[in-house]
C-alpha cells in the first residue's frame, strides 16, 4: 500500500498533521463515493473536501495555489501540488506502480476512477497502462455500479 511517506517524497509541501503511519487503501478522484482510507484527489469542480472525509478520505492532494476549505481539520494531511493534482498522480504511479492495483485488495492501494468523466479518458487509460501488468487485460479501477 502507498504510505504518507511515499506521497511526501513526490509532494513534499504539506498542511495538517504529518503522520508516517498513514497508509492509503485507495486513491479516489471523486468526493461522493466511499473511499476507505482514501487519498482524495481534487479534480476541477470536485472539491468538496467534507464529502470526501465523510466518505473515508484520510488525506488529500490539493492544488497549492487554491485555498483549502476553512473547515479542513488540522489533523487531516493535505499534500500540495504546484501542478494539477492529476499530474501528481501520474508521478505517484510512475514511482509506486508496484503498490497500486486496478481492483480492490488488502495489500495494494486501489486506483478508483469515477465513471462520470471527471478524469479525462486519456489520463485514465495512461494510468491503467502504468499499473496493469503486461499481458493482463482483466479488470479496471472504474466504478461500474
Amino acid at each position: 500500500m502507498l504510505t504518507y511517506e511515499n506521497i511526501k517524497e513526490i509532494l513534499p509541501e504539506t498542511k495538517g498533521v504529518s503522520d508516517a503511519a498513514i497508509s492509503f487503501g485507495c486513491i479516489a478522484f471523486t468526493c461522493s463515493e466511499k473511499q476507505l482510507k482514501g487519498l482524495f484527489i481534487q479534480t476541477g469542480k470536485d472539491d468538496d473536501l467534507q464529502a470526501a472525509i465523510t466518505n473515508g478520505a484520510v488525506a488529500a492532494v490539493w492544488k497549492s495555489d487554491e485555498e483549502l476549505p476553512f473547515y479542513t481539520p488540522n489533523h487531516f494531511p493535505v499534500f500540495l501540488s504546484e501542478e494539477e493534482p492529476l499530474s501528481a498522480v501520474i508521478q505517484i504511479l510512475g514511482n509506486y506502480r508496484n503498490k497500486m492495483s486496478l481492483t480492490e485488495t488488502d495489500k495494494k492501494t486501489w486506483l478508483k476512477f469515477p465513471i462520470d468523466g471527471r478524469v479525462p479518458e486519456d489520463l485514465v487509460k495512461k494510468m491503467e497502462q502504468m499499473i496493469q501488468p503486461p499481458g493482463n487485460t482483466s479488470g479496471t479501477g472504474r466504478d461500474e455500479e
